[in-house]
């Protein structure tokens, strides 16, 4: 499995050692802990945890601020721990897939069950952000080799395999990637 980074946040230490020790027995590694709201800000910030996991009656700021925060600045993923009338309050927050609201008490099994499937839930997202910008990357290259091909087929009366051949030629000739090839005709042509 994937190292990832808990940030525990509750305000008593038998709380915090607690939940340590359960996710501790389940293979997961708490790397920080926090006891006040303002506090649980700062390491979100500043340390960039993967999954903060805190109760909602945090000193000096309430942890559905602080989960509020972190999740509209797309910080961390967020398990907080609500009482049932808590619960209503953080339902805007349901929606958010980064985000998990469950009622105390906590059963051991199913925080861990939640705590695995957001962590997988995760970098599967991260995987697909990468795929995503890797693929608009693709695009990007594609769009100017196809304009500057344009380019090249209109000022020296070339077919379009004829254009992608000059490219690709000074491409390899020059030991330049194709794609730095295309931007520099379209810095040349493009008027």
């Amino acid at each position: 499995m994937n190292t990832t980074k808990i940030l525990l946040a509750m305000s008593s230490d038998s709380s915090i050692s607690k939940l340590r020790e359960i996710l501790s027995e389940n293979g997961h590694v708490v790397f920080e802990q926090a006891k006040d709201g303002h506090e649980t800000l700062r390491k979100i910030g500043s340390l960039k945890p993967d999954l903060t996991i805190l109760e909602y009656d945090m000193p000096l700021l309430n942890g559905y601020e602080i989960s509020r925060i972190a999740l509209e600045s797309k910080q961390c993923y967020i398990i907080l721990m609500v009482t049932e009338v808590q619960k209503s309050i953080v339902e805007s927050m349901n929606s958010e897939p980064e985000f998990v609201a469950m009622i105390k008490p906590i059963n051991r099994a199913h925080l861990i069950n939640t705590v695995d499937l957001m962590i997988k839930n995760m970098f599967k997202i991260r995987k697909l952000e990468q795929e995503l910008e890797e693929l608009k990357q693709t695009m990007n290259i594609r769009k100017d080799l196809e304009k500057a091909k344009g380019l090249l087929m209109s000022h020296f009366n070339l077919t379009e395999a004829e254009a992608f051949k000059r490219i690709q030629k000074q491409s390899m000739d020059k030991g330049i990637p194709m794609k730095e090839i295309a931007k520099a005709i379209i810095l040349t042509y493009d008027v």
